[in-house]
């Protein structure tokens, strides 16, 4: 059995046995008055998304202009990611941003997928040991840190295998769906 065949095995079996149900699908992109934007599954796999960036990009223009003190592009050593990069103004912020700021752009900083957090997926228990079942099937050990979100670790005496980071996405996006 390959690995694919393999992942559509431990994914489709508590779905088809009931004991879990996908998410619905979150709604397009919200009007700004229905609160901050909400990440999507896919924006926080590996490879990212344009949204993700341009959520990323709109908070922390807002943040600048709100005041947040920025470090000089010359500076060493330079601040990891660049994702705190703004296009508009090409500063990183100097992080934590002050309060002031964080509470005058709170509406457009990106939320984390509720999915993917057991304070608001009532079935995330289940589908977090679905996840890490998947990644078991990938060769890829771990075990969970905590009941309340995906922070994991590798167990002890595994190699981690060279696409475990394709492994994770698949899992990730297989058993928590896209959105």
């Amino acid at each position: 059995m390959n690995l694919i065949d393999l992942l559509t095995t431990v994914l489709a079996a508590p779905l088809a046995a009931g004991a879990l149900s996908l998410p619905s699908p979150a709604p397009a992109d919200s009007p700004a008055d229905a609160g901050p934007p909400v990440l999507r599954v896919v924006d926080v796999t590996s490879q990212g998304s344009a949204r993700h960036d341009r959520l990323d990009q709109a908070w922390t223009d807002c943040l600048i202009e709100a005041g947040a003190p920025t470090v000089p592009a010359d500076s060493e050593p330079r601040a990891v990611p660049n994702s705190a990069f703004s296009q508009d103004t090409g500063p990183v912020l100097d992080w934590p941003a002050p309060a002031a700021a964080r509470e005058a752009c709170a509406s457009v900083e990106p939320e984390y997928p509720p999915v993917l957090e057991a304070a608001t997926n009532p079935d995330f228990a289940a589908m977090a040991q679905t996840y890490v079942a998947c990644l078991e099937a990938g060769d890829l050990h771990v075990r969970l840190l905590n009941d309340e979100n995906l922070d994991w670790t590798y167990r002890a005496a595994y190699d981690v295998p060279t696409d475990s980071v394709a492994t994770e996405d698949s899992c990730l996006l297989g058993t928590f769906g896209r959105d």
